[in-house]
């Protein structure tokens, strides 16, 4: 189980395979196991390394009484202290965000971008998964009938969601970086435009993210944009398939 220190957060990851990096950053209350599914198939081609952001899966918690430490600058620690070069960046939802941040400040470092169950701009209400004791006990993610016919996925997808870490701070939510507002200001998507790095959009048309996706790739006409059909945030995994190819063909760029 490996470690490595970033800017003094003890940080969780796994590398398997070899070849191009592909960087996989999961999504708010989440975690690198709830890539285990993409990473099975992806090793066979690639190397892939997923990590856990400091407050999730078993990387350290931040102190409970100062702002978390900003997801941009440590994704950029965490390619540093492993010297990844030209890594393709799969992300998904506060994950996506991140990458998204990410492109704007470092233009030409990444092979490609993938983006999913992320858009901009975000508003309205976004639907939260229910807490119990600070267990993730289900997930809204997934279309409720194929969740139905699929339980036992939605069920492994929320325990391994639920490490101590991640009950920590949901029973004690640290403020938000103080960097991470940027992505809700409002000239936020003059400085998305400047991205030039190949981008893939995938998104479940039925997710809350949808709309600010389909818009995301106006802003990046370069971008390519795939509509993950009855599937909601969790598209990622519940259109599995569909989403490795979009990720395939990052790995192609």
């Amino acid at each position: 189980m490996p470690f490595v220190q970033i800017d003094g957060t003890d940080i969780h990851y796994t590398d398997q395979g070899e070849g191009r990096p592909v960087v996989l950053l999961h999504g708010r209350s989440a975690s690198a196991a709830c890539w285990d599914w993409h990473i099975t198939r992806l090793s066979k081609h690639c190397r892939v390394i997923a990590y856990d952001s400091v407050n999730h899966g078993f990387s350290s918690n931040s102190p409970r009484d100062v702002p978390e430490p900003d997801r941009r600058e440590e994704l950029d620690g965490f390619l540093g202290a492993l010297g990844l070069q030209r890594p393709v960046l799969v992300g998904q939802s506060q994950g996506a965000m991140t990458v998204l941040r990410w492109a704007v400040r470092n233009p030409g470092r990444a092979a490609s971008l993938v983006v999913t169950g992320m858009g901009w701009p975000l508003t309205g209400d976004h639907p939260m998964n229910p807490l119990v004791d600070g267990l993730w006990i289900d997930s809204r993610g997934f279309e409720a009938d194929w969740a139905a016919g699929h339980p036992e996925v939605p069920a492994q997808y929320s325990r391994v969601r639920s490490t101590a870490t991640s009950i920590e701070a949901t029973r004690h939510p640290r403020p938000l970086s103080p960097g991470a507002a940027e992505f809700f200001d409002e000239d936020f998507g003059d400085r998305l435009r400047t991205i030039a790095d190949p981008v893939h959009i995938a998104v479940g048309d039925l997710d809350f993210a949808a709309a600010p996706a389909r818009n995301l790739a106006t802003l990046l006409p370069h971008a390519e944009l795939t509509i993950l059909e009855g599937a909601a945030h969790s598209a990622y995994l519940q259109s599995l398939d569909t989403f490795l190819d979009v990720v395939f063909r990052a790995l192609d760029d």
